[in-house]
């Protein structure tokens, strides 16, 4: 069955995810304003909100199986595979962070179950900026996504640095916000569409001109704004650390995945003929990113602010499967973003249960002699940052090779070489969290006893790291799925970019 997105049943089943999520999210509100009350409520709460995203990508599984093949035509969102993989990716990351959030919550002492609501809508959002197929859309779904955020990064009111991390992502996020409607509207004007395809038509029938050119220039700021491309991430090291850790987790994977599936659709179905006016660019910030954020990880002795930086570090490395603007590069950013995000969304989760109560920061010396103490807890992180790393036998090292790959079909050699380098300097501040786990004694008796998993948590970690394991030998199954979204989202294009 195929919708017919003229009309307003073809269009709310075409919206059915987000409808679901949103009615979901309205229900746990009128939950919250029934139950708000002590530590029990708040559970109830959320174990409550951590059903949306489950229900969600049920319907979400339901519409792509409804829909094998993309919907074409100038519509809002949206209707094929790379949307369906992404908005599987974006729920996946907002399950994860509100059953951290549960516990979270409760060790920091903080009684406020609106979290999980903020974090619903959020979630919304960014499955709408990650459909989005208009200019207007896209505007609405990382708004809808930003606003919540913002007021999650400063969440913890017992902390002057998790105000300050709400206040400067407010300020960067409107400065962002205003590029991108500076951008649209000079785009509405070079072209008179907003929707991404017919956008791309008028571009290949007419070609670019300085009003179009300037406002694909200001859309690429915003976006460089959102994933943290040098030299616009002055704002995530501080950001990162001063926000929640459930929050700083959702931000680093589910904020940056909508953001990258985005600007690969707006680049490819809105300027596939313009590549040789951004390809440059894209991979200039690139490499500025992989190293900058490599070398500057180094210096790092809080774990968060490594991890901050090392975030940063993989939005370079999907930079260089943005610039290929092919079938691959596209399947290359879902397999990697994928890896990603289940292996940093669990690395977060080991940080959540090691985290002390009302601690600022945790040191990368506090995990001396963990191996000894909590072995399987070891053992996970250490899989996590091999992961990150992109060691062979891992899911990081598929995503990192379906990169270097989509780069070298097209004949870019730079850019690898950059991959390569990035991730050999990485390896500068991974491999020593594993060291201070394994090779070191534990500094007293008492030593990691705090260290408190819950069942949830224990179950992210788990499958994160048992996916990591099995996707690194037998990535079959995701290339397939990202194959086929991919194939999906050319196949709009192809006409317009002769590809």
């Amino acid at each position: 069955m195929t919708p017919d997105l003229h009309t307003p049943g073809g269009v709310l089943l075409a919206l059915a995810p987000e409808t679901v999520l949103v009615a979901w999210a309205m229900v746990v509100l009128l939950v919250l304003a029934w139950r708000h009350g002590d530590e029990a409520d708040q559970a109830f709460v959320g174990r409550l909100a951590s059903l949306g995203p489950l229900l969600t990508g049920a319907v979400l599984a339901w519409l792509w199986a409804t829909v094998p093949e993309p919907v074409a035509g100038s519509h809002m969102v949206a209707l094929d595979g790379f949307r369906f993989a992404a908005g599987a990716i974006v729920l996946v990351t907002a399950f994860g962070t509100i059953v951290l959030a549960v516990r979270f919550l409760e060790r920091q002492r903080l009684i406020a179950p609106e979290f999980f609501v903020l974090v619903l809508f959020a979630t919304c959002g960014m499955m709408l900026l990650a459909g989005a197929s208009d200019l207007v859309m896209l505007f609405l779904g990382l708004e809808l996504m930003s606003v919540p955020v913002y007021v999650l990064a400063a969440f913890d009111r017992y902390r002057r640095s998790s105000a300050e991390a709400g206040v400067k992502y407010f300020l960067m996020g409107a400065f962002s916000s205003g590029f991108l409607l500076y951008g649209i509207a000079l785009v509405f004007g070079a072209t008179g569409e907003t929707n991404l395809v017919a956008i791309g038509r008028q571009l290949a029938a007419h070609g670019m001109n300085t009003m179009a050119g300037i406002g694909l220039g200001m859309l690429l700021i915003a976006f460089f704004f959102k994933v943290a491309a040098v030299p616009f991430n002055m704002w995530a090291p501080d950001v990162y650390d001063g926000a929640p850790t459930p929050v700083t987790g959702f931000m680093a994977t589910g904020i940056k995945a909508a953001a990258f599936v985005a600007l690969v659709r707006v680049l490819q179905q809105a300027f596939p003929t313009a590549t040789d006016l951004w390809q440059p660019i894209v991979a200039l910030l690139a490499i500025g990113t992989i190293l900058v954020g490599n070398t500057v990880a180094l210096a790092q002795r809080s774990l968060k602010r490594m991890l901050a930086y090392s975030s940063m570090s993989h939005a370079g490395y999907l930079l260089v499967a943005v610039w290929a603007n092919t079938t691959l590069g596209a399947t290359a950013v879902l397999v990697y973003l994928l890896a990603y995000a289940i292996t940093t969304l669990a690395a977060f989760a080991v940080f959540v249960s090691i985290e002390r109560v009302g601690s600022r920061t945790v040191l990368i010396d506090d995990l001396e002699g963990l191996f000894s103490v909590r072995p399987w807890v070891a053992t996970s992180m250490g899989v996590l940052m091999l992961s990150l790393l992109g060691f062979p036998g891992t899911f990081g090292f598929i995503g990192k090779w379906y990169l270097i790959q989509a780069c070298l079909a097209d004949g870019q050699v730079v850019l690898p070489i950059a991959v390569v380098v990035g991730s050999a300097i990485s390896a500068g501040y991974y491999l020593p969290v594993i060291m201070e786990m394994t090779m070191k004694p534990t500094r007293s008796e008492q030593s990691h006893r705090q260290v408190a998993f819950s069942r949830a948590a224990k179950a992210i970690v788990g499958v994160a790291v048992v996916a990591n394991l099995v996707f690194g030998l037998w990535p079959t199954k995701p290339i397939e799925l990202a194959e086929a979204g991919a194939r999906a989202l050319v196949r709009q294009v192809q006409p317009l970019a002769g590809r």
